[in-house]
């Protein structure tokens, strides 16, 4: 296991390689406002134990890298993408298979439209080619009361457990105690109290450019991307393949992580052609 910096496209961002130096590449793309915490241990066992490389890091504005000035320095999707291939390019990596969730799902699709020949395969859970006006709108009420102020630490894990139970599906008891532990170890991470969502612009029209295999997971009470986004993706990327969560919403149950674990690890495997230690950058 190695940890350290990288300077990339004008910021700082902290990573961490698990498993094989030498086994096939999956670089992890959180979604937004999330550190690294917020990748389920079993699915990065899951990874490493079958062989692969494993590299994730935060993004920009998140946890222990740089925090940015919203109000001086706005970007977008564009700059995380090209964020993602720098931390390729400063660990000697040629290609990878990308998982991206949410709007890391978002920032591996720009990746691979932009960077083709660094992706061997996407996997989005929880994502959308959007923002446009061809899909359904997401459900603004998941925002209700959490521009409400906070004091302490406290106050900040409320926050977030109130959105995390806001925009789960009804398929399982919401586990609080799953979802608070992460959240107060996030925060302590580190939390950029100017952060803002980065700019976007619909990628429906260019998904038919994406042609490597992906692996779309998405659930039908997603309220932020709801699920009609999911098969766009599916229908409009060449080598898709959905899988679909009935009662499930934005988040990745603990429940399902063992599912999600063999669905990537098979996905990647199948992409890689069946062997996760032969391929050399």
């Amino acid at each position: 296991m190695a940890a350290g910096y990288v300077d990339t496209n004008g910021v700082t961002l902290w990573y961490e390689e698990l498993g094989r130096p030498d086994g096939t590449p999956v670089l992890l793309v959180m979604g937004g406002g999330a550190s690294v915490l917020w990748w389920p241990r079993e699915l990065i066992e899951g990874l490493v134990g079958a062989g692969y490389r494993v590299v994730r890091f935060d993004n920009r504005d998140v946890g222990l890298s740089t925090h940015i000035d919203w109000a001086s320095a706005p970007y977008g999707i564009g700059d995380m993408a090209s964020d993602a291939v720098g931390v390729l390019d400063a660990l000697g990596i040629a290609a990878a298979h990308l998982v991206g969730v949410s709007v890391g799902g978002m920032v591996v699709q720009v990746a691979a439209l932009e960077h083709p020949d660094r992706v061997r395969s996407l996997t989005l859970i929880s994502s959308t080619p959007g923002p446009d006006p061809r899909l359904s709108p997401g459900d603004g009420s998941v925002f209700a009361g959490l521009d409400r102020p906070v004091e302490t630490d406290e106050d900040l894990a409320d926050l977030e457990v109130d959105f995390c139970r806001a925009v789960a599906g009804s398929r399982f008891a919401f586990d609080e105690r799953y979802y608070r532990e992460i959240a107060v170890a996030d925060h302590a991470r580190g939390t950029n109290p100017a952060a803002n969502a980065p700019s976007a612009s619909s990628r429906i029209d260019d998904l038919a450019r994406i042609q490597v295999p992906t692996l779309v997971v998405h659930g039908t009470e997603d309220p932020i991307y709801p699920y009609d986004h999911a098969e766009v993706l599916a229908e409009g990327i060449p080598a898709a393949t959905l899988v679909t969560w009935d009662g499930v919403g934005h988040e990745q149950p603990p429940q399902l992580v063992p599912e999600l674990t063999r669905l990537i690890t098979g996905h990647v495997h199948a992409a890689g052609r069946g062997d996760p230690s032969g391929y050399r950058c």
